[in-house]
């Protein structure tokens, strides 16, 4: 199918055709008038000097009468009557050679019409001509631009970006959300080129760390469970022996002081921070803080106590003041 630009080439090209053979009838037809009017010339320049000899044996018949003896009348006549013939002859043909010179005229000036009239159609035809070149420059280049665009802004090409392409059966609304889609994405700000790399670069900090977080997490555990065990040991542990000087506390001392009740308590239940409170009773007295008591008291329930962590025999223990 032609386009629009093959259409006006072709019309311009049909009427520069018809200028050229319009512009060749003319030279023929000014060659023809330029003949025709070399013809009249001619024959006017016979006519007058037919009128010469006319005028001429006119005035030998009205001398015929004086030279009769010399001058042929009945010749001169024959003459004068084929002179007159011929003259009409002329005129008539010059008559004739007018009309067609008024006929080739006629003719000249239709060409001169078509011909401008040619003229103007073809500058009209190559104004549109023009035109039509200029809208479809304009065309190619809003082309070239959206080519450009689909491979800059969407990295694909045109032969892809066809393939996903849909038919949009309301253009307003498709517009809208284009313009909608073109906001969000100058809301996010410039691209990051190198967003790629860096995310692989993070990703694999961040897989390392969490691996090491994982292996942080799981010694974590394991310390936990061993110092929650070591607590379970230490609390059996503390609470045997600390049964075991309690016990060996109170024989002690009734042995000490000859009498009276001690004993050890603890200021509460967790036996990890859990203090020890020191109860005596010496004979003869009330129950009472060995802070109520005599320095001889004191020393005497001191000793009693480490002579009861010396009889159970256990680890190195330590007593603070």
């Amino acid at each position: 199918m032609k386009s629009d630009k093959d259409v006006l080439q072709q019309k311009v090209q049909n009427l520069q055709e018809q200028l050229a053979e319009l512009r060749l009838q003319q030279t023929e037809w000014l060659s023809q008038q330029s003949y025709e009017q070399t013809d009249a010339r001619r024959l006017e320049e016979t006519i007058s000097q037919l009128e010469v000899e006319e005028h001429q044996l006119q005035l030998l018949i009205e001398q015929g009468e004086a030279k009769v003896q010399t001058v042929d009348v009945e010749q001169l006549a024959n003459q004068l009557t084929q002179a007159q013939a011929k003259k009409t002859d002329l005129e008539q043909g010059i008559i004739r050679k007018r009309f067609e010179l008024d006929d080739l005229e006629g003719q000249a000036e239709d060409v001169a019409e078509q011909m401008e009239q040619a003229r103007k159609k073809n500058e009209e035809w190559i104004r549109q001509q023009a035109k039509a070149e200029a809208t479809r420059e304009k065309h190619a280049d809003r082309l070239n631009k959206l080519l450009t665009q689909i491979t800059d802004e969407f990295m694909q090409s045109f032969d892809q970006a066809k393939e996903q392409a849909k038919p949009v059966e309301n253009l307003a609304a498709a517009e809208n959300q284009l313009k909608s889609i073109e906001k969000d994405i100058k809301a996010l700000g410039p691209v990051n080129v190198d967003a790629i790399e860096q995310y692989d670069e993070v990703k694999g900090r961040f897989d390392f760390l969490s691996s090491q977080r994982e292996d942080v997490l799981a010694a974590k555990n394991m310390l936990l469970s061993t110092i929650n065990d070591m607590n379970d040991e230490v609390k059996e542990r503390f609470k045997s022996t600390f049964e075991a000087i309690r016990e060996s506390f109170k024989v002690t001392f009734r042995q000490m002081f000859g009498g009276g009740s001690a004993d050890l308590i603890l200021t509460e239940p967790d036996l990890l921070t859990a203090g020890v409170e020191i109860s005596v009773q010496p004979p003869g007295k009330k129950i009472q803080s060995l802070n109520l008591m005599s320095g001889g008291e004191k020393a005497l329930s001191a000793l009693a106590l480490l002579f009861s962590i010396i009889r159970v025999k256990t680890i190195p223990f330590v007593i603070s003041g």
